[in-house]
């Protein structure tokens, strides 16, 4: 079952970044932007920005709150002077970047502290802990790097080590000097030079407070220099970020820069967007606020289920149904191109439930032989071209005792406790981006399969 995974990882990422090229390529084509689209396009990449960053690190002004005190300088709701004050900072150092990445010199450690001062603005308090476990409280200094260490304690109660106090100074120049040399003499893709930038600055984590928001700007300063709009993590998908960060602790680099890239697609396609003179409020703005108020609400009473025929008979009603019926009928939008569709699912149940996921999959759960695997692969054969060739894809649903993993044999599959459903949207959402990805390695392979003149 993994081999044939592995065989399906078609949104490999020298394709992704192939493709963000060329999109690139595209929003550089139709510049400048008239005044009017250009304005648009500022603000809303602004408050994305904005909102994004410090609502990851707790800040709970709303997205309208949000843009209602940077745009229109006012404040509502009950919040702390605290959070609106760090908002406003955040801001200072959004356009302090924008400024920097235009310069010709390369950042230095002096910049990044100053970020630092930009984001903290003055001395505080905070509590912290010993290296044998005990709390205590120290003071944070706007720009200094720490003088006590800053590690963590994981989901997993163990404690992650970033560098020590007395290595951070020589750690911060050697990572400013790779720097210098690479954005020099490029080796790689600006994006995979901001994601090994964005890692290994967090595992320096140099200041006491503010590192992941000073990360998630260095990695726009990369792409702002290399013409790129900035790439915004979304606040909503936190999971899935903190997930491509651990995978690059363990020397998977590759999943952090697939993670990136797809929310560099996201602007890329929004700023394409404003070119055109198309309206940037995205279909749904108010109502993925209210889901995310919604599940942020819901995570507070998490209600852990555990796997049981019963629990996927529910879940399959609320949502999986939807999901395999979207994947089926999506990647069908590509037989036209080619001679034969053949869908199979594993573990099939009976041979008459070989190609029928709804029987295969009721058969499933009624055994009660809980199998810890459900599979729908979708072969497309005959590229209808003088040089055929096939490709396919599957959606692997893996069962956990408290959790199910969604994988269509990509870098970061998504992992839901039995208490969470695929909503809607979710599902339009994975199954467009896979479709995305497969229709691209299609294009791809017809050119190279092109006659030469």
């Amino acid at each position: 079952m993994d081999n044939l995974l592995a065989e399906t990882e078609i949104s490999i990422v020298e394709t992704f970044l192939a493709q963000l090229d060329k999109l690139k390529a595209s929003w550089l084509s139709v510049q400048p932007l008239s005044g009017e689209d250009e304005r648009r396009l500022k603000q809303k990449l602004r408050l994305e920005w904005n909102y994004n960053s410090n609502h990851i690190e707790g800040n709970t002004l709303t997205y309208g709150e949000t843009e209602l005190l940077l745009i229109q300088g006012q404040t509502v709701g009950g919040h702390t002077i605290r959070e609106y004050e760090e908002m406003k900072a955040h801001d200072l150092a959004v356009e302090y970047i924008g400024q920097l990445a235009k310069k010709e010199r390369v950042i230095g450690e002096i910049d990044i502290r100053d970020l630092n001062k930009i984001l903290l603005k003055e001395p505080f308090w905070k509590k912290a802990e010993t290296t044998d476990g005990k709390s205590t409280r120290i003071q944070v200094i706007p720009g200094e790097y720490k003088s006590f260490p800053n590690n963590v304690r994981t989901s997993t109660d163990e404690i992650f080590e970033f560098a020590k106090p007395a290595e951070t100074p020589s750690r911060m120049r050697d990572l400013i000097s790779w720097l210098g040399m690479e954005l020099a003499n490029p080796s790689r893709h600006p994006l995979e030079t901001a994601a090994k930038l964005h890692h290994d600055f967090l595992l320096v984590h140099p200041f006491d407070d503010g590192n992941g928001r000073v990360g998630r700007l260095l990695i726009n300063y990369v792409l702002l220099r290399a013409g790129f709009p900035p790439l915004i993590i979304k606040a909503s998908d936190k999971t899935n970020y903190l997930t491509s960060l651990r995978l690059a602790d363990v020397s998977r680099l590759e999943a952090l820069t697939d993670y990136l890239a797809r929310q560099l697609e996201w602007s890329l396609n929004l700023s394409l967007r404003a070119a055109k003179g198309e309206s940037l409020e995205e279909p749904s703005d108010v109502e993925k606020e209210i889901a995310i108020f919604i599940r942020e609400q819901q995570a507070k009473r998490v209600e852990v289920k555990k796997r049981s025929p019963e629990t996927l008979q529910q879940l399959y009603k609320s949502g999986w149904e939807y999901f395999f019926s979207t994947f089926e009928q999506k990647m069908k939008k590509l037989s036209p191109l080619f001679s034969e569709t053949l869908i199979t699912v594993q573990p099939p149940g009976k041979p008459e439930f070989k190609t029928d996921w709804r029987r295969a999959f009721g058969h499933l759960v009624e055994k009660k032989q809980m199998h810890p695997t459900f599979l729908i692969r979708v072969d497309l054969k005959g590229y209808k071209d003088e040089m055929p060739f096939g490709t396919h894809v599957a959606l692997q649903l893996q069962f956990e005792e408290f959790h199910y993993v969604i994988n269509f044999g990509v870098l970061n599959p998504t992992r839901k406790l039995y208490s969470e459903p695929i909503l809607p949207d979710e599902a339009d959402q994975m199954v467009n981006a896979v479709l995305r990805k497969i229709f691209d390695a299609v294009k791809i392979k017809a050119g190279e399969q092109a006659p030469r003149k």
